[in-house]
């Protein structure tokens, strides 16, 4: 069985390698393939899907600027020497190549479910860690085990099935508000995300590594490892170089901000993606030890988030065609028509999965989905919680074979889609096994 996974997965990484573009080049082609599966499949003429691919394009600024935001002060809080060292500790004890890949796996899924920007950044920073200090470690496979943590992202604390429990959306309205303990509290979906987050997938990415001979290590040259920090005297420098290297600039305003934290939760506040980043840029300005040091860190991570910038403007295009010319609707009421009250969020799941290819952003997808589930779970009296987190469970899905949010890792960790992607292909295949039978045969 393991000559058989690894037999495959090696030629899922040939075909990949041969066909995958760059992911920018992905994104056009599937532009491309969107515009013609809507005049094919819904009553949209050229004219009307192409001005709904223009209108879309900034669709999703908000979007990119909090995306791009997250990558600049992940990156930068990541770089604090408290946050390096608890890094260092984390893989302190990981000592063979095997063990570098099930960590590096696990780790991500862990923070992932807790905080999925957390899983991407830090999980890629594993990756660079443990690729300088194991020998013969395939470092592609490192990377792709920091992304396959991401498969559990939508079962977890940030999910996007947090607005089913937000009052005033138009889910309240059709179905009522949706508990927790309904959708990601629930016993089929911790398990769901015990068991690929910490046995299946980890194990997987051990079982596909390839042998010595065809391993590539970490480019020193490309991520190079940084100079140990030297401490500035404060003492005889001049009134700027005084103030940029003063951490009680830092502490003053991390404090600060640290303050107004604790009084949004307190107030009922959730954890969003605004939250995040000012929880990653309180924590990155609070323990980096001069301002200087900080901006220097920011403008680093900033370099990481040329992709993001670049790419998410032509995925905002292929939503824009897919909701307005009502495709995504026409792919979910395909599945809705063969579907019972049993299997509807199976088929919830495999649709999702499809749709999420085009619409790779959670909230998105569950705005040209949402609907078109929920009214035939009320219809034919199925599982509405279920059925829901189907659609977010395939959200995550095929993200495993989709790009778009492996751009901020590939960014940090210098390398290209088509040397992750193969890796994952077994991770698509067994765990879209494993949360059908569940949400399928599952009390």
């Amino acid at each position: 069985m393991k000559k058989l996974i690894k037999s495959f997965t090696e030629a899922c990484g040939k075909l990949v390698d041969k066909i995958l573009p760059d992911a920018y080049l992905f994104a056009v082609i599937l532009t491309g393939v969107t515009f013609v599966m809507c005049l094919i499949f819904t009553d949209a003429t050229a004219g009307q899907t192409f001005v709904a691919w223009g209108d879309g394009v900034w669709n999703l600024l908000e979007f990119t600027s909090q995306m791009a935001t997250i990558m600049v002060f992940g990156y930068a809080f990541s770089k604090t020497p408290i946050m390096e060292k608890f890094l260092d500790k984390m893989c302190h004890y990981v000592k063979t190549p095997k063990q570098a890949y099930f960590f590096t796996s696990a780790a991500s899924a862990i923070l992932s479910w807790i905080c999925w920007p957390a899983g991407l950044i830090c999980g890629g920073f594993i990756a660079l860690k443990l690729g300088r200090k194991i020998k013969k470690v395939h470092f592609p496979l490192l990377v792709a085990s920091a992304y396959s943590g991401f498969l559990v992202f939508q079962n977890g604390l940030t999910g996007t099935h947090l607005i089913l429990n937000t009052p005033g959306t138009w889910s309240e309205e059709l179905v009522g508000l949706i508990p927790p303990t309904e959708t990601f509290l629930t016993s089929w979906n911790l398990f769901i995300s015990l068991i690929l987050g910490v046995v299946v997938v980890p194990y997987l990415m051990t079982l596909v590594a390839p042998s010595d001979d065809k391993v590539i290590e970490l480019d020193i040259d490309k991520v190079p490892e940084e100079k140990p920090r030297e401490k500035v005297k404060l003492k005889g420098l001049a009134f700027n170089d005084w103030l940029e290297n003063n951490y009680f600039i830092n502490l003053f305003l991390g404090l600060a901000l640290m303050g107004y934290i604790v009084y949004y939760f307190v107030n009922g506040g959730g954890l969003t993606i605004n939250s995040t980043n000012l929880i990653f840029m309180a924590l990155g300005i609070l323990f980096t030890p001069t301002p200087i040091e900080f901006v220097n860190r920011c403008v680093e991570g900033a370099h990481t988030a040329g992709g993001v910038i670049m790419q998410f403007p032509i995925y905002a295009g292929i939503q824009g065609m897919m909701l307005t010319t009502g495709l995504a609707s026409v792919i979910a009421d395909g599945f809705v028509a063969i579907s019972t009250a049993k299997n509807l969020p199976m088929w919830s799941f495999l649709s999702a999965g499809l749709v999420n290819v085009f619409i790779p952003s959670g909230g998105s997808q569950w705005v040209a989905q949402g609907p078109v589930m929920l009214e035939a779970a009320a219809n034919l009296g199925a599982d509405i919680p279920r059925t829901a987190m189907g659609v977010f469970l395939g959200n995550s899905w095929t993200n495993m074979i989709q790009p778009f949010w492996a751009i901020p890792l590939l960014s940090i960790a210098n390398v290209k889609a088509k040397d992750i992607i193969g890796y994952l292909v077994p991770v698509l295949i067994a765990s879209g096994t494993i949360i059908t039978l569940v949400l399928v045969y599952w009390p």
